[in-house]
């Protein structure tokens, strides 16, 4: 018994060790992307925040502070950085000034497909019409 037990947490600390070191490549990876577009910042005062807390999920999240950082060429590019990690996610989630009273809103991008979770009716023009290759709606299972 004692035996299993000890195997089981070496495997899991494996896993750490794997989902660190991917989740670490990758937030460099999506960092440098995402500053081709617009500057990365906590508060608000940028056009994005990547964050940069690890809770050992095979995810990213992005909090989209500028409606143009949902461009569909600039989602093409984040969802290609996932072509490494298939197992992977990045949510892209609204968080624009002005729109807290809004319901949350945003992408979870998959390396297969990419969730589409936004009202579109509630987003400014061009932002509404912007079309996502692989895309599908959201479900209550997503």
């Amino acid at each position: 018994m004692i035996e299993v037990i000890t195997r089981t947490v070496r495997l899991s600390c494996e896993d750490d060790d794997e989902q660190s070191e991917i989740w670490e490549r990758l937030y460099e990876q999506i960092l440098s992307l995402l500053s081709r577009y617009g500057v990365d910042n906590a508060f608000g005062d940028g056009d994005c925040f990547l964050v940069d807390d690890n809770y050992g999920w095979k995810r990213h999240h992005v909090e989209v502070h500028q409606f143009h950082m949902f461009r569909p060429d600039i989602v093409a590019k984040v969802r290609s950085l996932l072509d490494e990690f298939p197992e992977w996610q990045i949510v892209m989630q609204i968080g624009v000034v002005g729109t807290e009273a809004w319901p949350n809103m945003g992408l979870t991008i998959r390396k297969h497909e990419i969730i589409e979770v936004l009202r579109r009716e509630m987003l400014p023009e061009p932002f509404k019409n912007y079309q996502y290759p692989g895309a599908r709606p959201g479900t209550e299972y997503d």
